[in-house]
């Protein structure tokens, strides 16, 4: 059977994205909501308690009007929705496909506000920082420039579905679009050539796998039960290949 646990697992893995809760920035404070998750939070969620609004477990804001993207356009918008569905193997108005894209868009709208913040840090912290996330994650947060990334790489899709087929993206069928996708994806012909679309795409399955197994599906998926004692080790139920 081809899981989508294989089916991500086959596009590659993805990469948690750097946390930062309970540093003390000293000029700058984070903006809220786009790190880690709270465990706290979501085991006390998942384990059926009442999340009175506005409270610390509130982790679903309901909304009373039509969704405004923070930062993308409403067209660059719609193509995040239809890759995310396409990675995940579902609908585009599946309610979780509709969730990570919300969360994606929330992420890319704060990202120069927490590159700033990162290099705000004091040298202490920014040690800490590194001793506990890696090496690498302090000065990803500090040089990655994920809307430009974004950006650039929406503007590719485009360029690329108007030269092979005449029409944006957001135009062309699913055949069209897995053609190009299928130009930028991990296993594309040639693994070292990286332009726009090939920096994009890593980005966004990055942030498809990381908001789905972070969301109730993938949870579900995942077989989470929340903080929990077992009398044994349940094994890994999983197969792969």
């Amino acid at each position: 059977m081809f899981t989508r646990r294989r089916w991500l697992m086959q596009l590659g893995g993805g990469v948690v994205l750097a946390g930062w809760a309970g540093t003390d920035l000293d000029a700058a404070e984070l903006p809220p909501g786009v790190y880690e998750a709270s465990r706290e939070h979501l085991g006390h969620a998942l384990a059926g308690h009442p999340v009175a609004p506005g409270g610390e477990t509130e982790l679903v804001e309901l909304r009373a009007a039509a969704l405004q993207p923070a930062f993308f356009s409403r067209d660059e918008y719609q193509t995040i929705l239809r890759l995310t569905a396409m990675l995940l193997g579902e609908a585009p108005e599946t309610p979780v496909v509709r969730e990570i894209a919300e969360w994606i868009d929330v992420t890319v709208s704060e990202a120069a506000a927490v590159r700033t913040a990162a290099r705000a840090l004091s040298p202490p912290d920014r040690t800490l920082a590194m001793h506990y996330y890696g090496a690498g994650a302090a000065p990803k947060l500090e040089e990655f420039d994920t809307q430009k990334i974004v950006r650039d790489g929406l503007a590719w899709l485009d360029a690329a579905s108007r030269r092979k087929y005449g029409r944006d993206f957001n135009s062309v069928g699913l055949a069209e679009e897995l053609a190009i996708i299928e130009s930028i994806a991990d296993n594309r012909p040639d693994r070292g050539s990286e332009n726009a679309g090939t920096l994009f795409f890593a980005y966004l399955k990055e942030r498809v796998i990381h908001g789905f197994y972070t969301s109730r599906a993938g949870l579900d998926e995942l077989g989470y039960r929340g903080n929990a004692f077992y009398a044994s080790p349940p094994g890994c139920e999983h197969l792969y290949g």
